[in-house]
């Protein structure tokens, strides 16, 4: 009797997850404008506002490495332009064992000759590569870029879904904003915060932190990003001293 308790529960657990991972990979297939980084998804608005409205439009592209608190990784994507501002992106984020696959669909709610207010809504889906054992979260996500002649506004959240496959894990929110001046081609300076959130029981203010970020150009499309901020949410013996540094390279 227990024997086959146990295998019908193995069943139907092993069931419904193959369900979600059939139904996952037909919800990207169709739909487009999905409700979505780590860090270089921030490329994509960067190419954004180097790209004037008035351009004939054409594929770009990026690629990113990062190093902060998740160690070294690796991004690419790229936006491929629909019609009337519209562009479908898309891109991949690379963590040691960790896989994660973007799309969604960007437009314009602003675009004028002085500034542009850009919104892009993804979802992903990620991969724990050591084990087959099928998605590891989805990433609901939304970027909003405001390029405004010197000024660069940039915000991303971003949710970490994990409960979906695991039952015992937590889900969190992601959340990055700055705002950059630049005072000439090649150096922009600003404010940046970026927060963390456990969702649900167990959950709560996981990481608070603020500082400053300098973006310097490497060359043409060539872009090093420099944070360093303060975590208030640092234990006890630690000097709060938190940050983040990245090269981005866009074509």
């Amino acid at each position: 009797m227990n024997g086959r308790l146990f295998c019908s529960m193995w069943t139907f657990n092993n069931l419904f997850r193959l369900t979600a991972i059939v139904a996952l990979v037909c919800l990207m297939s169709i739909v487009s404008f999905s409700a979505a980084f780590a860090d270089g998804h921030e490329a994509e608005g960067e190419a954004m506002e180097e790209m004037p409205m008035e351009e004939k439009p054409k594929i770009t592209g990026w690629f990113q490495i990062d190093v902060d608190s998740l160690g070294t990784y690796f991004l690419v994507g790229a936006s491929h332009p629909l019609s009337g501002g519209i562009s479908f992106d898309s891109n991949i984020y690379v963590n040691d064992h960790l896989g994660e696959f973007d799309m969604g669909i960007s437009f314009p709610v602003i675009a004028n000759d002085s500034m542009a207010l850009l919104l892009t809504p993804m979802l992903g889906v990620g991969f724990e590569y050591t084990s087959p054992d099928g998605p590891y979260a989805l990433y609901p996500q939304i970027f909003a870029i405001l390029p405004a002649g010197k000024i660069f506004g940039f915000h991303w959240s971003i949710s970490t879904i994990k409960t979906l496959f695991d039952a015992e894990s937590l889900n969190e929110l992601y959340n990055r904003t700055y705002l950059t001046y630049a005072l000439n081609d090649t150096v922009a300076v600003g404010p940046q915060f970026e927060s963390v959130l456990g969702l649900g029981d167990g959950g709560g203010l996981w990481a608070l932190n603020f500082g400053g970020r300098l973006n310097l150009g490497y060359g043409e499309n060539n872009t090093l990003g420099i944070y360093v901020g303060y975590e208030t949410k640092k234990e006890e013996g630690e000097t709060g001293l938190t940050g983040r540094m990245n090269f981005t390279r866009r074509w």
